[in-house]
C-alpha cells in the first residue's frame, strides 16, 4: 500500500499536471517540463543534504581522530628532556597523517557552514584559527626567544597585528600564531629559497623540558603543545556540529533551510574558484617556494590532492574512512555540468605523493602522466633552470591542474543558474 509521503506527492503531482493543462497550448510543453524539473528536484536535493550531512559528520570525526593522535605524540615528545631525532620525525609523520582527513573538509568552507560561521561557533570563527596562511614566522620565533607563551596568549595573538618587520607579505593585518601551520613551521622551520628539501632548520635538539620554562628550547616544546591542544579543541567542535546525536548541532537547521543547497553551490566554487585553484595555486606561478601552502613541510601536493578527494565525496556521494558512507551525490543535481565537472576533479587529483621523507611508506609510485616531482622544485623552474620531468610537472600543474579547478567553479556557477541560483565572482579568482 502506498505511504502517505508517496500519496501526497502524486496529489501533488496531479495538480501540477492540471496546471499545466490551462497553460496556452504553445508553451504548456516546455512550462510543464519545467515544472516537472523542480518538483524532482526538491526530493534529490533533500536526499543529498542527508548524504552531505553525514560525510561531514563522518569526516570531522576522522579528523578529530587524526589530531587525537597527532596531540598524544606531541604530548610524550614534549614531555621529554631529551627527544631523539626518530621521534621528532614520528610527530612528523603524525601531523601529514592528519592533514589527509581535514583537508577533506576544506570543501565545506564558505557555506554558511561551522567552520566559518562564527554565528554557529559560539561566536568564534575557527577557520582562521585552524588553517590561515600565510605564517607570521617572526611572531613565532620571537616569542619563543623572548615572549610568555600561554595557550590563551596565543589564541589572542591571532587575531591581532604582526610586528612590524614579520608581517608576510607586508600585510600588518596578519598574524597567524596557531592552527596547522603553526605548528608545521614549529616541527620542520623555514623552508629557505632554493632549499629543495622540506624545512630543515629544526632538530630534536630545538625541544626540551630542560632548564625551565625561559629557555627557548622549552618554550618551543610548550608552543608546539598548547598549539596542537587547541588545534584538537576546534576539531571537537566541527564534529559536535555536525553530530545529528547531539540536540544542539546544527544539522537539523542545515536540512530544514531552504537555503542551504544554494549556499553549498556557492561554497564549492567560491572554494574551488578564489581559494585552493585561485590564491592558493596562482600563488605559486611566480616560482616562489614560500607562497607554497604548506611550504615548511613540503605537503602541498598533498594539500591540493586531498582538496580535490573532498570534492570527489560529495561529488560522488560517498566517503571511505573509519566508517564508510554510500548515498546521494552532487552528480545527480547538476544536470549537463555533471560529466564536465567530474573530468575536471580527475585532472585536480593529477599529483603522486611522494614527498614524505619522515616515513616513506607513505610514499606512492608515480607515472609520466601525473605530478612526481618535488612541489617547490617543481614550482622554482619558473626562475631557474629544471630537469626534463620538472619541467614537464609545472606544465600540468599551471597548464592542466590548475584552470580545472577553476572551470570547476564556472561550471558550479552555470549549474547553480538552472536553479534560479546566481553566483557571482565574489571572492573567486578566475582568469
Amino acid at each position: 500500500m502506498p505511504s502517505k509521503r508517496t500519496l501526497s506527492f502524486v496529489l501533488s503531482l496531479g495538480l501540477v499536471l492540471n496546471y499545466c493543462t490551462l497553460l496556452k497550448p504553445e508553451k504548456s510543453d516546455s512550462n510543464m517540463l519545467a515544472v516537472l524539473a523542480l518538483a524532482g528536484s526538491a526530493p534529490n536535493q533533500t536526499a543529498f543534504l542527508e548524504t552531505y550531512s553525514q560525510i561531514a559528520f563522518q569526516n570531522y570525526s576522522d579528523a578529530y581522530a587524526d589530531v587525537v593522535a597527532l596531540r598524544q605524540k606531541v604530548t610524550a615528545f614534549t614531555a621529554k628532556a631529551s627527544p631523539s631525532l626518530s621521534e621528532l620525525n614520528e610527530v612528523k609523520t603524525y601531523w601529514r597523517k592528519a592533514r589527509r582527513s581535514y583537508l577533506q573538509t576544506e570543501v565545506f568552507r564558505f557555506s554558511k557552514g561551522p567552520i566559518d560561521n562564527p554565528a554557529l561557533t559560539d561566536g568564534v570563527e575557527l577557520e582562521p584559527l585552524m588553517n590561515a596562511w600565510p605564517l607570521d614566522e617572526g611572531y613565532i620565533d620571537t616569542v619563543i626567544l623572548t615572549g610568555t607563551i600561554t595557550k590563551q596568549g596565543l589564541i589572542d595573538a591571532n587575531a591581532g597585528d604582526c610586528a612590524t618587520g614579520t608581517c608576510p607579505d607586508g600585510d600588518s593585518a596578519k598574524n597567524i600564531s596557531v592552527g596547522w601551520h603553526a605548528i608545521e613551521y614549529l616541527l620542520w622551520g623555514a623552508d629557505a629559497a632554493n632549499n629543495f628539501t622540506p624545512g630543515n632548520t629544526i632538530t630534536q635538539t630545538n625541544f626540551t623540558t630542560a632548564n625551565g620554562s625561559g629557555n627557548a628550547a622549552a618554550k618551543r616544546s610548550a608552543y608546539l603543545l598548547y598549539a596542537t591542544e587547541i588545534l584538537e579543541a576546534h576539531h571537537l567542535q566541527l564534529k559536535n556540529a555536525w553530530n545529528p546525536s547531539l540536540s544542539t548541532s546544527y544539522v537539523s537547521k542545515f536540512k530544514s533551510n531552504s537555503s542551504s543547497f544554494e549556499n553549498i553551490l556557492r561554497g564549492i566554487a567560491r572554494f574551488s574558484g578564489g581559494e585552493w585553484g585561485g590564491e592558493r595555486m596562482t600563488g605559486v606561478f611566480g616560482g616562489e617556494q614560500e607562497e607554497e601552502h604548506s611550504c615548511f613541510s613540503d605537503n602541498t601536493k598533498a594539500d591540493f590532492y586531498y582538496d580535490a578527494k573532498g570534492l570527489d565525496n560529495l561529488f560522488n556521494g560517498t566517503y571511505t574512512g573509519s566508517q564508510t558512507i554510500s548515498g546521494y551525490g552532487l552528480k545527480n543535481l547538476l544536470g549537463n555540468e555533471s560529466s564536465y565537472i567530474k573530468e575536471r576533479i580527475a585532472t585536480a587529483e593529477l599529483f603522486c605523493l611522494n614527498e614524505f621523507t619522515e616515513d616513506v611508506s607513505l610514499n606512492q609510485a608515480c607515472n609520466s602522466s601525473i605530478v612526481s616531482s618535488r612541489f617547490d622544485r617543481m614550482i622554482a623552474t619558473v626562475n631557474v633552470s629544471g630537469s626534463a620531468t620538472e619541467n614537464a610537472d609545472y606544465n600540468i600543474f599551471r597548464y592542466q591542474i590548475q584552470p580545472a579547478v577553476q572551470e570547476i567553479a564556472k561550471a558550479l556557477q552555470r549549474s547553480a543558474a538552472s536553479y534560479g541560483v546566481s553566483i557571482g565572482d565574489d571572492g573567486l579568482v578566475l582568469e
